[in-house]
């Protein structure tokens, strides 16, 4: 299973960073991979990781003062993604969205 996240900070420089390196720790425990710039995918095992990733994305959001947008998706099982994108990203990828 897996799930898509995205967001935009309203904040440019070192307080962009800062932010975007604060939403990322919602989810760096889990596998993921970023095949865009603030374009997710996160392996997960249970609905209820969605939700924790999604509780904590959240609370970070509204901890800054900053404008935060974000969008997590409904957890998806397999799938395969298309597009265009470098040939090498497509492994890792699948491999976050493979069931």
């Amino acid at each position: 299973m897996h799930i898509v996240i995205s967001w935009d900070i309203s904040e440019a420089g070192e307080k962009h960073a800062e932010i975007n390196d604060k939403l990322r720790t919602a989810f760096e425990k889990f596998s993921w991979v970023r095949p865009l710039t603030t374009f997710y995918v996160v392996r997960i095992s249970s609905e209820s990781e969605r939700i924790s990733i999604r509780d904590q994305l959240v609370e970070i959001a509204k901890s800054v003062p900053q404008k935060v947008h974000i969008v997590v998706s409904p957890t998806m099982a397999g799938g395969r993604y298309d597009g265009y994108l470098p040939k090498d990203m497509w492994e890792k990828l699948n491999k976050r969205s493979d069931p």
